[in-house]
């Protein structure tokens, strides 16, 4: 039997890709997974295929954005659940502009996300956990808060600040027996990679460039991510807090 089995993991961003794979891997392991997107659709497909698979899933479509709708799934899932022992913050948006070229509407929404969203999430599982007596949270950061490219500034600002956020909470809550950890994915085969080869000029030329710089030659799974996930959340990495874990195929290895 899994640690995870009767296990409550909230996971954001879970409508597709990173997400819908962690959900699957913890439903797996018997885990019951509270799953937020801002889709419904995504949301409720998700959790069926929890289902299909015998897992325990809570389809929670919010915002996390917004305060009151991340506060509202966090109690929904409390409601339920009674606990929230793993949070999964890995919802994200990103933005392929050049920083002049990028609005100020287009700045926000990016920080609101990525950066707000995953602050709404702790501020509210947080007390959840210290009531429970602990509990581990997973950020998803980047490559791209160490080394980027052009036109991505403003997702590399997000990226960069998750992991300086991450490394704050776990200080804060360390005593209170709450781990918190980065898992820093390499270019990983989901919808918003895809996305960002279709709008550049020459999509296939940019494919092939990405894959040609990483010394594993393939793009990461969305399973391999969530893989390293379930480590950081589990028993064997008891004794780690305040880390960012690379699953990026050798590609910040090349320095």
């Amino acid at each position: 039997m899994s640690e995870f089995s009767g296990k409550v993991v909230m996971i954001t961003g879970a409508g597709s890709g990173i997400g819908r794979g962690a959900a699957l891997l913890f439903g797996r392991d018997g885990a019951r997974v509270g799953i937020i997107d801002r889709h419904d659709a995504a949301v409720r497909e998700t959790a069926e295929l929890v289902g299909k698979e015998g897992g325990e899933a809570l389809p929670l479509c919010a915002d996390i954005s917004q305060a009151t709708e991340v506060e509202t799934a966090v109690r929904k899932t409390v409601d339920r659940y009674g606990r929230i022992d793993v949070l999964f913050a890995n919802a994200a948006i990103q933005i392929a502009k050049s920083t002049v070229d990028t609005t100020v509407e287009e700045w926000d929404e990016l920080h609101g996300v990525n950066l707000r969203g995953t602050f709404l999430c702790c501020k509210h599982v947080v007390p959840v956990m210290q009531k429970q007596g602990g509990g581990s949270i997973v950020i998803v950061s980047s490559g791209h808060a160490f080394v980027t490219y052009p036109n991505c500034s403003a997702y590399a600002a997000t990226k960069g600040g998750l992991l300086a956020f991450m490394r704050g909470v776990a200080l804060d809550y360390a005593a209170y027996g709450i781990r918190v950890n980065c898992v820093v994915p390499g270019a990983t085969d989901t919808p918003m990679l895809r996305n960002y080869f279709r709008d550049c000029p020459d999509p296939q030329a940019e494919e092939k460039r990405v894959l040609k710089g990483i010394p594993l030659q393939r793009f990461a799974t969305p399973e391999d991510i969530a893989k390293a996930v379930r480590f950081l959340a589990s028993k064997d990495a008891s004794y780690i807090t305040g880390v960012w874990l690379a699953v990026d195929g050798g590609l910040l290895a090349q320095g």
